[in-house]
């Protein structure tokens, strides 16, 4: 299991799915909504995971990781959400999502897209090392696409 001293990451099951779709709800502005099918199949292709608050072992956020499986070892951050915001659990999170993909998984890369507008994401980001690769112009919205590299 991947833990910290606030929060729980492990995978997402069938159960956990009601909650992250309203939790998904919430931070719509940032995120494409997907549907409860549409979590099914990631969970089943690629690796969605659960973000599990300590103290109340309350379903708080997820992750989606994609490419898992590809040879070149790069891996794509796709999502993060996080319903409790300020209290350092993105943060211990993103940590724990470059220990498994660096270490379990053995990536050679991990990479974002973040909208520009996202400025405590990029701001996190940044913190935790990703560095901006380009700029894209998605719908009228500049969309930063980040990296980070093993060491």
């Amino acid at each position: 299991m991947n833990e910290t001293d606030k929060i729980i990451i492990r995978n997402t099951v069938p159960d956990d799915l009601d909650k992250i779709v309203v939790l998904e709800k919430n931070d719509s502005q940032f995120v494409q909504e997907y549907s409860k099918a549409e979590h099914q199949n990631i969970i089943e292709e690629e690796q969605h995971l659960s973000i599990f608050e300590k103290k109340s072992e309350a379903l708080i956020g997820y992750i989606i990781l994609a490419g898992i499986f590809s040879k070149n070892k790069i891996i794509e951050f796709r999502r993060i959400v996080v319903s409790k915001k300020g209290l350092g659990y993105g943060k211990d999170a993103i940590r724990l999502i470059k220990q498994i993909c660096f270490t379990q998984l053995k990536a050679k890369q991990i990479w974002l897209d973040v909208y520009e507008d996202n400025l405590r994401a990029i701001k996190l980001y940044q913190s935790l090392g990703f560095k901006k690769d380009k700029v894209k112009t998605i719908n009228g919205r500049k969309l930063w696409i980040m990296s980070l590299h093993q060491l």
